[in-house]
């Protein structure tokens, strides 16, 4: 399979974007959209007074729980003139200021992912949530080395376990077959000349 891939293009999906909370706290920020995760989260750096309580629970990819207990409902996500609403989780051990998880992909449906960014079409509008980094592209010649290599050592190991088979299938062969018929057969090879002092 890895010889059918040649090249692996990939990006992180960093936009710039306007948030409005409850249409009199307005921020402008870089947010990672993530199609992993299930829920629009952001920092608990927003004041206070916009905050509800939640008994939402939260989970990171590799299933640690989240401390989560406060929710925003009012937020407007806006680009090109264009806002869109969205809940957010709080979170307070959040390492990316905020992510745009698969509620706010459900809403920009369908979508296209290009080189430039995710394009969508709302009320009748082509707009563009621009990356901001360009897409990485990498060759996988490495990585079809590595495969080859692997595959030519389990291909040694292999031939190996059949040569140490067939001499111990041989070893077997000989002491059951030649040595237990003739009990005398290598006898000639162990011959010594002692001479005994008393003679």
């Amino acid at each position: 399979f890895i010889n059918l891939i040649q090249r692996i293009t990939y990006s992180k999906w960093h936009i710039n974007i306007t948030i409005v909370i409850q249409y009199s706290f307005k921020l402008q920020t870089i947010t990672l959209i993530d199609s992993d995760a299930q829920m629009n989260c952001i920092q608990e750096l927003i004041l206070t007074k916009f905050f509800e309580k939640t008994k939402q629970r939260l989970f990171t990819a590799n299933v640690e729980n989240l401390s989560v207990k406060f929710k925003i409902s009012d937020v407007h996500i806006c680009n090109d003139g264009i806002c869109i609403k969205q809940t957010f989780i709080l979170v307070k051990d959040l390492d990316i200021g905020i992510i745009l998880g698969q509620l706010f992909l459900e809403i920009i449906k369908p979508f296209k992912v290009k080189t430039e960014g995710i394009t969508t079409n709302i009320f009748q509008r082509k707009i563009l949530f621009a990356f901001n980094e360009r897409p990485i592209t990498k060759e996988i010649n490495l990585l079809k080395t590595f495969s080859m290599f692997k595959e030519h050592s389990i291909n040694l190991i292999k031939t190996k376990e059949n040569h140490l088979y067939s001499m111990i299938s041989l070893k077997n062969n000989i002491i059951n077959n030649i040595c237990s018929d003739i009990t005398d057969a290598f006898w000639h090879m162990k011959r010594h000349v002692v001479s005994l002092p008393y003679e």
